[in-house]
């Protein structure tokens, strides 16, 4: 998911690590049901919340969940409310079951297993862009509500926007415009197109030639694409959203062995360096291929985004 920050934010990575410092992250307690909060993206305990790898920002946002399965939870209460009945031969009413509910589950929390998601953040200065390793708006909500909590009042972020939508470019590259596509990208063999109307029917393409009178005709009846395999210069494949977002990114083999002699302990620098380098890159011819960024009319902050 990438969004443009606004020009208040944090303008050195020693500024955003003080900021995060003050969310660092720490695991569930034994009747908490979510923790939130910031890691050392090298994985080293005690490390920096904030890595400058070749002037780009790196994080690493951590979110921690408890759940208490449905039926154990239920199974609780209901045990409490028999006893409730065979002690005072009364029925528990619907505020006391409400309480003996959360009773219940403070009494299981400390039996439930955690689930941690972790999530990398990309911050390119010279561009206000935030990437964020998710394709979750949940998840993404939480990491920038943290950095607006923690960067202070002022601190603004938006869903990066283009003069042409995703879908319409998508439309054109996928019937008779083609020629409008970019040399650097090409079209994949993956899409999937979508219907209106309260049961849109979904259509979806796999593996397979998507230009075809097939296609065309899919798009000419109104069925409109939400996901387009493209390949980017030879050396990136990736799946292109009609919200902007880009999923299954995969580098060419030959780059990633560019790496592979690279010492253990730089390993994290050279990886940094090369999914950057090549990303940025391609995020800026596709923003061109999309028009460019459109206007920034004021960019709201992450309170009002979450909504």
């Amino acid at each position: 998911m990438i969004y443009r920050i606004g020009p208040d934010w944090p303008t050195t990575a020693a500024q955003l690590e003080e900021a995060l410092a003050q969310e660092p992250f720490a695991e569930c307690g034994a009747t908490q049901q979510k923790a939130v909060g910031w890691l050392p993206p090298r994985g080293q305990a005690h490390g920096a919340l904030v890595e400058s790898v070749g002037g780009q920002w790196i994080a690493r946002f951590a979110i921690e969940t408890k759940a208490v399965p449905a039926d154990a939870l239920k199974r609780k209460v209901q045990e409490a409310v028999d006893e409730i009945e065979r002690t005072t031969g009364r029925h528990a009413g619907k505020k006391e079951q409400r309480d003996l509910r959360d009773d219940a589950l403070l009494a299981l929390l400390p039996q439930a297993f955690p689930r941690r998601s972790e999530l990398n953040l990309w911050l390119a200065p010279d561009n206000r862009w935030l990437v964020i390793d998710t394709s979750s708006q949940s998840k993404a909500d939480e990491v920038i509500n943290s950095l607006v909590r923690t960067a202070g009042h002022g601190f603004t972020v938006a869903l990066l926007q283009t003069k042409e939508s995703p879908q319409a470019a998508m439309s054109a590259w996928l019937s008779d415009d083609r020629d409008r596509l970019p040399e650097a990208f090409d079209v994949g063999r993956d899409c999937e197109l979508k219907g209106s109307g309260e049961e849109p029917a979904v259509i979806k393409f796999v593996r397979h030639d998507v230009a075809t009178d097939e296609v065309r005709q899919h798009i000419a009846d109104g069925n409109l694409p939400t996901k387009l395999a493209l390949h980017w210069k030879a050396r990136v494949r990736f799946a292109l959203t009609h919200t902007l977002q880009l999923k299954q990114i995969t580098f060419e083999e030959g780059m990633l062995q560019e790496n592979d002699s690279t010492p253990d302990e730089d390993r994290f620098d050279a990886d940094v360096a090369l999914a950057t380098g090549e990303l940025g890159t391609l995020l800026a011819d596709l923003i061109d291929a999309l028009g460019g960024a459109a206007a920034e009319p004021s960019l709201q902050g992450a309170a009002a985004v979450a909504k």
